[in-house]
């Protein structure tokens, strides 16, 4: 929102009011400008639930109230009057009521979500009138939209103008609001702020585009008529933008195929009137109106375009239907009327929740199969490059994101997406001039900066990751990625205080962070406190059940605590939750051969040492497990080629020969050990009699 606009907060923060404002999702973030003329803008939304793929963080309706009322009893100037701006956020699919209100409304998630945020609401109103406030409070409610719940083909919002996802309620209490009364004529939301400037006889009221809701309630004849618009058809994926004018009983709907309803007698708008010849004048009327609207819209006449947000916060957008996902194209010829692509869009939202249910494969499926109708949509193909990298399909992956940086190369997520596959491959030069071209595309995106920092870290160039990190978390101190990056870099950078005050501070702002949890957990083994670090992996499990590393570094703290049977029970799971995670690997098979068992150990060492030679401790017990296996001429192979890099190798060259009865080859080896290794290898080989008889 632009710094000049006015908002409410501003006209009654300058008439004296504390302003606060608690919001539970991002798409209030203060990034977009919202916060304007509030004291106190509360957008932390750290101690939700843990953020779903495509999803906003967002906190939950109790909280809300909780914080509303903390700030009402403990932290409002008592001197002043107030105005306290609360967001709910519930209400949104996924629908996922508390257990008690899921069992109250069986098989219908929304309204459980409805009742659940309607039920914390009352705990601020409780508040309100502890405090001898509620009668002298003006309290207004209202939503922004509905869902359609499948509705004209739409399941929850953002692609059409009826009135399932348009018509919502609007409640005032107060003074001088008359109680216990309903308006029937058309009231907008665009009302609100002049009716709350015309109860507390505040100037500026006629400046606004809407008129006060009082002369309703008074009885006297005030008829208005209602915009609709919706742009996320036309942005999202280069169909139509529908256009629509309301009366209290008829609407029009300005698409390819126009759309008339008489809602008197149709209110759910089945029997479109357009083209049947019974038009009568007031709707023409309202048409004619709709038009000149259209016309001196300024995104009409191209005088005005979305603002560049980052492309992550309007992918996570678009995934509510909110706000743009694509750039605008340059298409000027007719476009898709929303009513014959709401299948597509349908069918996007499934692939999406097939990828938070885990199911890359099918998801994979179902965008190719949206892909071949529609095979210019970015999104579509954004969310294909995603599924196919977490299939191991990462240079495919990369194909689809270079496709659409060549439809449309202003979009962020093509370059960091591709950046984090050619991350994981070693590629990063590569990676890292593909996140500083998304940094410059939109240089306030803390994403961008954690990007660039994770790159750096990955090739031990901790000065400038944490230059990165520290920008990312300048940008936006509530990232816990950025934090945990910071923390991360610092532990490797052998600055462990630093590390833990920086871990410690973000997990007490945020214990629900897996991500600062498991490297405060690491920092905190390396610092010697063991108990503390076994409870911080625990905690990083319960948060993550899933991370991998978790549950190996769970293993391996078990081992040095001399739990083995508990710590090769711990490092296997890891190993199942991700068979490529070679660290798993390798403390799999040593654990297993430290246990006795060569025979198990032996598949997962040669893996750890196949797949990564530089892990010469993998190599190590492979040659070792051999031995234990009778298998000396595989393991004198393995100690020979050791021998270039770990000179101790030589001294398992002669054992090996001496036991083979080979004593030439045992005092040749004996002697490569000795002259490679001096006083060191002098001292071991004494300590061995066999060995000390060949010097």
């Amino acid at each position: 929102m632009p710094e000049e606009t006015v908002t409410l907060a501003e006209r009654l923060q300058d008439e004296g009011y504390a302003t606060h404002a608690v919001v539970s999702a991002f798409v209030l973030d203060s990034q977009f400008g919202l916060d304007q003329g509030f004291h106190g803008y509360d957008d932390d939304f750290s101690g939700g639930p843990k953020q779903k793929m495509f999803m906003f963080k967002e906190i939950k309706a109790d909280v809300v109230a909780r914080k509303a009322v903390r700030w009402l009893e403990q932290e409002r100037p008592k001197e002043q009057p107030f105005f306290l701006w609360l967001h709910f956020f519930d209400p949104h699919a996924d629908y996922e009521p508390p257990a008690d209100l899921a069992a109250q409304f069986p098989g219908e998630p929304y309204r459980g979500e409805i009742a659940f945020a309607d039920r914390e609401l009352g705990r601020v109103f409780a508040s309100l009138d502890d405090a001898g406030l509620l009668d002298e409070t003006l309290i207004v409610f209202a939503s922004d939209h509905g869902e359609g719940l499948g509705e004209h083909g739409e399941s929850t919002h953002g692609i059409f103008i009826y009135e399932s996802t348009t018509r919502v309620p609007m409640l005032m209490a107060g003074p001088g609001v008359p109680a216990a009364g309903r308006v029937d004529p058309l009231a907008r939301t665009v009302d609100i702020v002049p009716t709350i400037m015309d109860l507390l006889d505040l100037p500026g009221e006629k400046d606004l585009d809407g008129k006060s809701l009082r002369p309703l309630w008074q009885g006297k004849d005030d008829e208005r008529t209602a915009y609709l618009e919706t742009f996320v058809p036309r942005l999202n994926f280069g169909w139509a933008d529908l256009r629509g004018l309301r009366s209290a009983d008829l609407k029009v709907i300005q698409a390819p195929r126009p759309e008339i309803y008489d809602l008197a007698a149709d209110s759910t708008e089945l029997t479109n009137l357009h083209g049947t010849g019974g038009v009568p004048g007031e709707m023409e009327r309202l048409a004619k109106d709709l038009n000149l609207l259209v016309e001196a819209d300024p995104f009409t006449r191209g005088e005005q375009r979305p603002d560049d947000i980052s492309d992550e916060t309007r992918n996570k957008l678009a995934a509510l239907g909110y706000v743009w996902t694509a750039t605008e194209s340059e298409n000027t010829g007719p476009r898709s009327d929303p009513k014959d692509r709401i299948v597509y869009w349908e069918q996007f939202q499934r692939s999406q929740s097939l990828m938070r249910e885990g199911e890359y494969e099918a998801a994979v499926v179902a965008v190719r199969e949206l892909l071949i109708v529609d095979p210019e949509n970015v999104v579509a193909m954004g969310s294909l490059a995603n599924a196919l990298a977490r299939t191991g399909h990462e240079d495919e992956a990369l194909e689809v994101y270079r496709r659409m940086m060549v439809l449309d190369p202003h979009r962020e997520t093509s370059y960091l997406g591709s950046a984090k596959i050619l991350r994981e491959q070693g590629r990063f030069d590569e990676a890292a001039d593909l996140v500083r071209a998304a940094i410059e595309m939109q240089p306030n995106d803390p994403q961008g900066h954690t990007a660039l920092g994770d790159t750096f870290l990955e090739q031990g160039r901790f000065t400038e990751a944490e230059q990165h990190f520290r920008k990312a978390l300048e940008i936006d101190p509530h990232s816990m990625l950025a934090a945990s990056g910071l923390g991360n870099c610092l532990n490797r950078a052998g600055r462990l205080d630093e590390a833990l005050v920086v871990l410690n501070a973000a997990r007490e702002h945020d214990p629900s962070s897996h991500a600062v949890t498991y490297n405060l957990a690491v920092v905190t083994e390396r610092k010697g406190d063991q108990p503390a670090a076994l409870a911080l992996y625990r905690k990083a499990i319960e948060l993550e059940p899933e991370h991998s590393m978790s549950w190996n570094n769970l293993g391996s703290l078990m081992d040095r605590l001399g739990n083995r049977r508990q710590a090769i029970e711990y490092v296997a799971k890891a190993r199942e939750l991700d068979p490529e995670n070679i660290e798993a690997t390798y403390n799999l098979g040593a654990l297993l051969f430290s246990e006795g068992d060569a025979e198990r150990a032996l598949p997962f060492l040669e893996e750890a040492a196949t797949r990564r030679p530089e892990l010469l401790q993998a190599s190590i017990f492979r040659a070792r497990a051999l031995s234990a296996l009778d298998r000396d001429e595989e393991a004198l192979v393995i100690w020979r080629g050791l021998a270039t890099e770990q000179p101790g190798a030589w001294l398992q060259v002669a054992r090996l020969e001496l036991a083979r009865g080979n004593r030439t080859a045992a005092k040749t080896a004996l002697a490569e050990a000795l002259s490679r290794g001096g006083d060191k290898a002098r001292q071991a080989a004494e300590k061995d009699p066999g060995l000390r008889e060949l010097l």
